[in-house]
């Protein structure tokens, strides 16, 4: 088989974003072989690596697991780009690089002179990515943001928990990876932009916006009906549509997409229940104006059968219907089918194991591959600087003693 070079090798890409979109977004860059340099500021460095779950996470100063997860096989440096001696520092790295990834509020890095302008005035080409909660105009720009803020603006929330109850959070930052794999995607395409026209920019990505985006049908249906439609959740069901949704099984629960006639045909035929497929209970508004009836229904036939394993096997694999079991995470974990896929065992640098996340990219011939650990805070400052940027040992020494930039090393 002929070796090929990883999809992103030879990018380099200065990672100055914190807690969760921007560090995920780079974390899949590492995997398909870009240089990511973490850049953190002094004294501690990004605020996720000191978040800890327990006395026993990251022990003697190890980078903490939900830091790790996000900023593993990524380099560090340690660099107090607040100070305009810091920001000169960081603008020589920036030379070298050819993305520019940060997230902190809108006009925050144009105060450190390390906005988009500033940037491309040192490295016409570069591509520069800023993400935030509403994007970087307007006249929410500056509130402070986050998931709950993104999924709460973006309506995504109001279509979560039962219909007449509380809207529920889904406890899972879905709206900082909505927006870490749309800065992905952006990112890449201007890469190809800048390879085909040698023209880097600035790509504005609002957390809010990627949210939003995720309002195909519901969008559709509020167009079409002139606004008579406002879609609204549904409780266990997708709003519109039955049985397409949450049941109850015989151990836990059971999801269900089943969403065509023949499918509906399909399952209740195999339940016993051939009267379900009158007209009134057939098509799709039939079935949603009757969903409460029919979901007993379904999770009564559930109650019939030994265990959710066998409910799976006849609707997944002998009716070949859209089902599946509802896991925690503790249980993807430890399947020996799902697992494989999405998880991986990597050392720390304090000698220890912990479980993080591969990547959901699987390339036939450019395979992801992770390259090592979390860094300590600024582990490769100096080498950085001396390797990239031309500093000598004892100008790199002097910006240590002035805490201009910080370095640290496993013991």
């Amino acid at each position: 088989m002929a070796a090929y070079k990883k999809i992103f090798e030879g990018i380099r890409i200065l990672d100055v974003t914190q807690y969760l979109a921007g560090p995920v977004a780079a974390r899949l860059f590492v995997d398909l072989g870009a240089e990511v340099i973490k850049v953190e500021p002094p004294p501690r460095g990004e605020g996720s690596r000191m978040l800890r779950f327990s006395p026993t996470d990251g022990p003697k100063g190890a980078p903490a697991a939900y830091f790790t997860m996000h900023n593993r096989g990524k380099k560090c440096i340690c660099i107090d780009f607040k100070r305009p001696e810091g920001a000169a520092i960081l603008k020589d790295l920036a030379k070298t690089a050819d993305v520019f990834f940060q997230n902190y509020t809108p006009g925050v890095m144009d105060k450190y002179g390390l906005g988009y302008k500033d940037i491309a005035a040192v490295k016409p080409d570069i591509v520069m990515c800023s993400v935030s909660t509403y994007g970087q105009e307007g006249p929410y720009a500056q509130r402070i943001g986050n998931d709950l803020v993104a999924l709460a603006a973006g309506g995504l929330l109001h279509m979560m928990g039962e219909p007449d109850g509380h809207p529920v959070y889904p406890a899972s930052a879905i709206a900082d990876h909505m927006t870490a794999v749309n800065a992905f995607g952006a990112i890449s395409a201007a890469l190809f932009h800048r390879q085909r026209t040698g023209e880097g920019q600035h790509i504005d990505l609002a957390l809010v916006d990627c949210v939003f985006n995720s309002h195909d049908w519901q969008l559709a249906a509020y167009t079409a009906s002139n606004g008579e439609i406002d879609p609204q959740r549904g409780g266990t069901q997708r709003t519109g549509a039955f049985p397409y949704g949450v049941f109850k099984g015989k151990d836990g629960y059971i999801g269900i997409g089943v969403f065509t006639e023949p499918q509906w045909e399909a399952l209740v035929t195999r339940i016993g229940r051939e009267e379900l497929m009158m007209p009134e209970f057939k098509s799709m508004p039939g079935r949603t104006q009757n969903q409460e009836m029919l979901k007993l229904l379904i999770e009564e036939w559930f109650q019939t059968l030994p265990n959710d394993d066998e409910a799976i096997r006849i609707l997944a694999d002998e009716l070949r219907l859209p089902a599946a079991r509802l896991l925690s995470v503790g249980q993807f974990t430890n399947d020996p089918v799902m697992s494989p896929r999405m998880v991986q065992k990597l050392p720390t640098v304090n000698g220890g194991e912990m479980m993080v996340l591969k990547s959901p990219h699987k390339f036939s011939k450019t395979p992801p591959e992770i390259p090592g650990p979390a860094a300590m805070l600024g582990e490769q400052s100096s080498d950085l600087l001396r390797s990239l940027c031309g500093y000598s040992d004892e100008h790199i020494k002097g910006l240590i003693e002035q805490g201009l930039i910080v370095e640290s090393h496993s013991s």
